[in-house]
């Protein structure tokens, strides 16, 4: 899949990404996992092979959909996962208040706060949620400068999202230097 993915464009997470995800799944051993953001199926299937969890996993894009569907069917995942198709601002709600031990989001970066109010009440809490691309190649904390003003709301939003989890007194919030920056949020407990 990775090959499949570098070939065809496809973003898909980073090895120390796929490394950290698997080592959180070992070891919080989650039951339910929502992903937003399946591109493929390379990072569910990731997860998923390094836990027992079920997984609903969202994706717009139908021919990425069909793909994952391929993948996951390959490595005899499909029985765990319910992938729901269409834009998550429009689906999420559909989830109806379900929990989720961990989600993943990897979906369009420029609209994670809009994303985000619809994440939170679904986190169980004793759950994680795990954000990719929080650091956007660099330009988030400045270490790159923006090189075409297409960037700028995208950086601004991440910047924001990572200041308003890193302000919200119920959550204790890691920014990592992994991969393109990962977001970890949980319940202060």
């Amino acid at each position: 899949m990775e090959a499949f993915a570098r070939e065809n464009n496809i973003p898909v997470i980073l090895r120390d990404t796929r490394a950290y995800l698997e080592n959180l799944c070992r070891n919080l051993r989650p039951k339910r996992i929502l992903e937003v953001g399946t591109a493929i199926g390379y990072s569910i299937s990731c997860m998923l092979r390094a836990c027992d969890a079920n997984a609903t996993c969202m994706e717009a894009s139908m021919p990425n959909i069909k793909l994952a569907r391929q993948n996951l069917e390959v490595l005899g995942l499909t029985p765990r996962v319910n992938i729901v198709v269409g834009d998550c601002l429009k689906t999420l709600p559909g989830l109806n208040g379900e929990k989720f031990d961990l989600i993943f989001l990897d979906g369009p970066k420029g609209k994670y706060l809009e994303i985000l109010d619809l994440l939170l009440p679904l986190l169980d809490n004793n759950g994680v949620l795990v954000a990719d691309n929080v650091l956007f190649r660099g330009m988030v904390e400045g270490e790159t400068p923006i090189p075409e003003p297409r960037f700028v709301p995208t950086v601004e939003v991440l910047r924001t999202f990572i200041d308003r989890l890193q302000r919200d007194p119920r959550f204790i919030t890691t920014v990592h230097h992994i991969g393109d920056g990962l977001c970890e949020v949980r319940y202060k407990n």
